[in-house]
C-alpha cells in the first residue's frame, strides 16, 4: 500500500539526511583546518625567516634571490652574548620584573576597593584611571622626562618603570576590578561573620579566587614592559637601555647588520615565549572565567 511505501521510505530519507549532515560537518572541519594551517603558516613565516637570517653571514642576507640552503653560523649569537649586550637584556628583565611586582601591589588593593566600596567618588576614580590608560604616550612622557631630569634619574630603569606603571596600573586595575565584581559578596560576608577583617578577606579569599586573573595581568604586564619602545627610547640612552631600544639603535645606523638584528630579535622572544608557555593554563582561565555569570 501507499502507507507502507511511505513508511519504508522514511528510514532511507533519514539515513540520506544524516549522511548529508555528516558530509557537511566534515567539509566544514576540513575547511577550518585548512584556514588555521594557512593562518599559522602566514603568522610563523616571519619568525622562521628571522630565525634563518640569524644563522647567515652578512653577505648571505644581502643575496637576491635569498639562499635557502647555506652553511649556518652562530657568529651573530656570539656577538649578542659576548659583545656586551647582556646588560641590555638584564635591564629589560629588571624593568619587566619591577613592573609586574609594583603593578600587582598597587592594582590589587585599588581594584578591590573600587569593586567593593561603590560610590560616586569611586566611579570618578575609576574613570580617571581609565583616562590615564587612554592618554597619548607623548602627553605622558614629557612630564616624566622633565621630572626625571630634575631628580637625576634619566637613563635609568627607574625612569622607564615610572612611565610603564602609568600605563600598566590602570590596565591591571580594570581587569582585576571586572573579575572581582563577579565574585559573590556573600563569600566575604560569611568570613566577616566569623571575625575576618577586610585585609584578611582580601588575602585569604579574594586573592586565591582571583589567581588566574592575577597571573593574566602579570603576563600582559611583562609582555608590555618587555616590548615597549617609545618610553624607553626617550628616557634612556646607554645605561638604562632596553632590548627594543638596542634594536632600534642598531637599525638606525647607516649599515644594517641583519644577522645581528635577527639574533637579538630571536633572543628577545625567548623569555616572553617561556613565560607565556609556563602560565598559559592560568591565562586561559583568567580570560574566560567571569565572562559569563
Amino acid at each position: 500500500s501507499v502507507t507502507g511505501v511511505q513508511t519504508c521510505a522514511l528510514p532511507i530519507y533519514d539515513s540520506c539526511k544524516g549522511d548529508a549532515k555528516m558530509t557537511s560537518s566534515r567539509s566544514l572541519r576540513v575547511a577550518s583546518y585548512v584556514f588555521l594551517a594557512l593562518y599559522l603558516g602566514i603568522s610563523l613565516l616571519p619568525l622562521l625567516w628571522v630565525g634563518i637570517s640569524s644563522l647567515k653571514t652578512h653577505y648571505n642576507t644581502l643575496i637576491l634571490p635569498p639562499k635557502l640552503i647555506f652553511k649556518p653560523t652562530f657568529e651573530a649569537y656570539k656577538n649578542v652574548f659576548l659583545g656586551g649586550m647582556g646588560a641590555v637584556f638584564l635591564n629589560s628583565l629588571k624593568v619587566a620584573a619591577v613592573d609586574i611586582v609594583l603593578a600587582l601591589v598597587l592594582s590589587i588593593p585599588a581594584a578591590y576597593s573600587l569593586s567593593r566600596f561603590k560610590s560616586k567618588v569611586t566611579e570618578n576614580i575609576a574613570f580617571w584611571l581609565l583616562s590615564l590608560r587612554m592618554a597619548p604616550a607623548f602627553g605622558i612622557v614629557i612630564p616624566i622626562y622633565i621630572l626625571m631630569q630634575h631628580v637625576g634619574l634619566l637613563d635609568t630603569t627607574i625612569a622607564v618603570n615610572t612611565a610603564h606603571l602609568l600605563i600598566n596600573v590602570p590596565f591591571a586595575v580594570w581587569l582585576l576590578k571586572s573579575y572581582i565584581d563577579d565574585i559573590p559578596v556573600e563569600i566575604e560576608e560569611s568570613a566577616f561573620v566569623d571575625g575576618a577583617t577586610r585585609w584578611q578577606s582580601l588575602i585569604y579569599i579574594i586573592l586565591p579566587i582571583s589567581a588566574p586573573m592575577i597571573v593574566t595581568v602579570a603576563v600582559l604586564t611583562f609582555i608590555f614592559s618587555w616590548n615597549e619602545l617609545f618610553f624607553a627610547f626617550v628616557l634612556t640612552s646607554s645605561k638604562g637601555m632596553t632590548v627594543p631600544v638596542l634594536v632600534a639603535s642598531l637599525a638606525g645606523s647607516m649599515t644594517f647588520n641583519w644577522p645581528l638584528l635577527c639574533a637579538i630579535s630571536i633572543c628577545s622572544m625567548v623569555p616572553a615565549f617561556i613565560f607565556a608557555f609556563l602560565v598559559q593554563r592560568h591565562i586561559a582561565r583568567g580570560l574566560t572565567m567571569g565572562a559569563v555569570k
